[in-house]
């Protein structure tokens, strides 16, 4: 693994090859909110996020995946991945402030996100790219992460590259054009991790 080092008090600008004549970028945050507004953030999402615990069809069997999640943004829309479709909740107004902040860090419009609660280290999420046709070309995707550092994978779809970057309580993190489509990844299990993690995913669709 090519892991990224950073100070936790600077931005970041990583640099991600999509293709032998293109690039894009991650944008990253390491504190962007401070402590005590992350661990209030953090125990206001887990005590007032109706969770759900879906399941994927693997082989005829009704699996759960390895993790809780809602879905927020217009109560007429709806988002499906892997076959599973998720209704959208309209946004409570402590969601709505931190969607709004993250808009003005990064300049980007986002109407909608999926929130992840990883309730330790067996929760997971598989390799992937947030890539369904709902979310248009070339979606650009913000993440807002708390409680348990957890690593972010990223594995390049054709070269195999890989990189690490660690995701802290209250960072921010901004995947750019084209990362997506060229990149999957993931959030691996860690047997060592007992603490929660929640995951805000910022994304916009029409």
């Amino acid at each position: 693994w090519n892991r990224v080092s950073m100070d936790l008090f600077e931005s970041h600008v990583i640099p991600l090859q999509l293709s032998p004549d293109r690039q894009s970028e991650i944008s990253f945050w390491p504190a962007w909110l401070g402590s005590a507004e992350a661990d209030d953030l953090l125990a206001t999402a887990i005590d007032k996020i109706n969770w759900r615990q879906d399941s994927i069809n693997i082989a005829g069997k009704s699996i759960p995946i390895p993790r809780l999640q809602n879905y927020f943004g217009d109560p007429t829309t709806s988002y499906t991945y892997s076959r599973i479709r998720l209704q959208a909740v309209a946004f409570p107004s402590w969601m709505d402030s931190i969607r709004v902040r993250v808009e003005q860090q990064t300049g980007c419009c986002f109407n909608r996100t999926l929130v992840n609660y990883y309730r330790d280290g067996r929760d997971s999420v598989d390799w992937h790219a947030d890539d369904e046709v709902e979310l248009g070309l070339e979606p650009i995707i913000a993440s807002v992460s708390l409680g348990e550092d957890r690593p972010f994978l990223l594995r390049h779809k054709t070269s195999k590259e890989r990189l690490k970057i660690n995701l802290p309580h209250g960072s921010l993190m901004m995947m750019g054009p084209g990362v997506q489509e060229y990149w999957h990844h993931s959030i691996a299990k860690d047997k060592n991790v007992v603490k929660s993690r929640v995951n805000f995913t910022f994304r916009h669709m029409d």
